[in-house]
């Protein structure tokens, strides 16, 4: 359907249903973009069709396009992002809407292959942690006024340049604005607006820019397209003149929220996704996954067994465990095995690793001292088996007697790094990425019943002192650390028997900490290689988390410690972090932190902006930053110059350790074990 048919019907169906007025909200958060209000341009019997006139308009040429695009940003088919444009109207799904991506319109690599939308195609709306892009060449931000990373709360501010809003509530998003410092030419530096707060799912919002200034001091123009809506001027081009009753009523919605339409620069409207967009594969995997499983323990298989494995560990198992299948093949590539209806179906079973840590604490003296199972999250492209070994977990397993079990992200393992390297060559199989991660939630789940379950390990001579299980069965744990912390986010919110977690060094979402981690860089010197476009470049992150929220924690977080999913428990978190953690950026942390609406334990070393704090000992969720003295990473989109070993310090902290003790118990409570706020010197390693 073209963009003219799209908004021809928005005009008819909505003027039938309303007559003429604005769009009535959905709800609290009316979905819905457009409206019947009728354009404020006076009719033209100018028509593109006659020579004269389409020799006179250049603009006549997007009567003449046959990919759709969003005209109001002329330098590429995607900006500004994302956009109601590439919604169609679909009364199957939750929200109404349905995306709909040309693959002409789609980034091509260098090769010239666009990126196939077919995966993209099938979600209701868009990304509720979306990085939002337009363009002003040569824009100066300080001059303009705008809220940047370093003064947040200016974007809540009546005068700001830069609204968010919910259509429907007319309340403002807080926000933050930077250009892209990775672009090389100011054409193509992307103007980036990033929510500091994850949006709501299946709502409709309203962006808004106004009174911009450039590097020399100029107000900026609009571009053409939109002056037009705009100042309701006559034209001939038919593509325009189908988007005015839109236009009509995100002016209306924005002047009742104090947005005046002649101070506008652009403004555009878009859907964000259903929660059931979002999660309903993964709960499909997770429920029919157990289901075939049946109750207690997967099969398992000890294959390795080692003795006196080092000062603090008695003994290190390792082994396999049967999952039931969802992929099309058990290594990747391989991609979701979908029915008809793209619902995920079963393909046989494949073969899982665990390993399992037994402290010295759990068998000292005559008898067994059963140890808690935390079922434990490696980092990334890492391993279970690798990490779990580590020398502080070895250390805190047998300091608090927990058993640590650990398996792969698959998806995100070290068994995926070659594949994410062909997926960087070519987006269109990104798909396999989150797909993967979505398995990896099961296999988790079923690790954690591996763990607990009578029939499970407990029930072999390894895990066993004189016939008595070394592992405690009644409550199952959760502890992962950075891509564990990450995606530790969406396996808790998914997880049936696990209800409370330790997110170290964690955050959400991907979109936000690709660019500003030091990790990324050597994947993002082959990203640049195959995708030489600088527009591109930039749309590809809010492209790829579109489709990453199914297997990443930003998909789930208003499903985490509240409003739980079906089948699911709520949960209690204790969020760690590092102040300028190098790897994991604290931008992406705090928005986390303030979307979960968790507080932080009083004093916090690092207060953040919508986080509020209390004092500890508390029950509940909490956010506890450390400061270990690590050098500030930079403010912008680009990664740290150097790794500055925050990363890493946090964990082998005394007094986050034994936070994780006092919280990992049936009875847990958030505790502080600093004097004050966590703020350390001269910790060894940083710099």
């Amino acid at each position: 359907m073209t963009v003219s048919r799209y908004y021809g019907w928005l005009t008819v169906a909505l003027g039938l249903a309303l007559g003429g007025l604005l769009v009535a909200g959905c709800g609290d958060d009316d979905p819905s973009p457009g409206s019947a209000a009728p354009p404020t341009a006076t009719p033209t019997a100018l028509s593109c069709a006659d020579p004269a006139v389409r020799a006179g308009e250049p603009l006549c040429a997007l009567d003449e396009q046959t990919t759709t695009c969003d005209f109001l940003i002329a330098e590429n088919c995607l900006y500004p992002y994302p956009s109601a444009v590439f919604l169609r109207p679909d009364s199957t799904t939750p929200t109404g809407w349905r995306v709909h991506y040309p693959r002409e319109a789609m980034p091509a690599n260098v090769r010239g292959i666009h990126v196939d939308p077919g995966e993209w195609n099938t979600l209701d709306g868009f990304s509720p942690g979306p990085e939002i892009l337009a363009l002003f060449p040569n824009v100066d931000l300080t001059a303009s006024g705008v809220a940047t990373l370093t003064n947040i709360p200016r974007s809540l501010d009546a005068d700001s340049p830069t609204v968010v809003i919910n259509a429907t509530t007319g309340e403002r998003v807080l926000h933050f604005v930077e250009l892209d410092a990775q672009a090389t030419a100011e054409a193509t530096r992307a103007f980036i607006i990033r929510p500091g707060i994850r949006l709501h799912e299946a709502t409709r919002y309203i962006v808004a820019i106004r009174r911009l200034t450039d590097t020399s001091g100029r107000a900026i123009a609009p571009q053409r397209p939109f002056q037009i809506l705009r100042d309701g001027t006559s034209t001939p081009v038919h593509t325009i003149n189908a988007r005015r009753p839109a236009f009509e009523d995100i002016f209306a919605r924005l002047a009742a929220a104090g947005i005046e339409r002649g101070d506008l620069l652009l403004a555009w409207d878009f859907v964000t996704a259903s929660t059931e967009s979002l999660t309903a594969r993964a709960l499909a995997t997770r429920d029919q996954g157990l289901a075939a499983n049946g109750p207690g323990a997967p099969p398992f298989t000890v294959t390795s067994v080692e003795d006196e494995y080092s000062a603090d560990i008695f003994r290190r198992v390792r082994g396999t465990y049967t999952v039931p299948l969802f992929m099309t093949s058990a290594t990747p590539p391989a991609m979701y095995n979908l029915d008809a209806s793209g619902v995920p179906r079963q393909n046989g079973t494949a073969s899982a690793p665990f390993t399992v840590i037994i402290p010295r604490s759990a068998v000292a003296g005559a008898a067994a001292h059963p140890s808690r199972p935390v079922v434990y999250g490696h980092g990334l492209l890492g391993s279970g088996e690798g990490e779990v070994t580590a020398d502080h977990l070895q250390a805190v397993a047998n300091r608090f007697n927990f058993i640590f079990g650990a398996t792969d992200w698959v998806g995100m393992s070290s068994d995926d790094f070659d594949n994410t390297i062909r997926i960087i060559s070519d987006f269109s199989n990104f798909r396999q990425l989150p797909d993967r991660l979505q398995q990896a939630m099961l296999n988790f789940i079923l690790l954690g019943r591996l763990m607990t379950a009578p029939n499970g390990l407990s029930s072999h001579p390894a895990f066993q002192v004189d016939g008595v299980s070394v592992i405690d069965p009644q409550e199952l744990y959760f502890y992962g650390i950075s891509q564990g912390g990450i995606e530790g986010g969406a396996y808790m919110a998914l997880s049936p028997d696990t209800k409370r977690g330790v997110l170290g060094v964690g955050a959400a979402n991907y979109s936000t900490l690709l660019q500003r981690s030091l990790d990324f860089e050597s994947f993002s010197f082959v990203f640049n290689q195959h995708y030489l476009d600088e527009l591109d470049r930039q749309v590809m992150f809010p492209l790829l988390q579109q489709l990453w929220d199914r297997g990443e924690p930003n998909g789930y977080t208003s499903h985490l410690v509240r409003d739980p999913l079906p089948g699911t428990p709520a949960k209690k978190i204790l969020m760690q972090i590092g102040v300028n953690d190098s790897q994991v950026s604290n931008v992406a942390t705090a928005a986390q932190a303030r979307s979960l609406g968790i507080p932080a334990v009083a004093p916090s070393a690092f207060p953040v902006f919508g986080v509020a704090e209390m004092p500890a000992p508390f029950d509940g969720s909490a956010f506890v930053p450390y400061d270990v003295g690590g050098s500030a990473p930079p403010l912008t989109n680009t990664p740290p110059d150097v790794e500055n070993g925050v990363h890493e310090a946090v964990r082998r902290r005394d007094a986050a350790q034994r936070q994780i003790d006092v919280f990992l118990r049936p009875d847990g409570v958030v505790q502080n074990f600093c004097e004050g706020p966590c703020v350390f010197e001269n910790v060894p390693g940083v710099h």
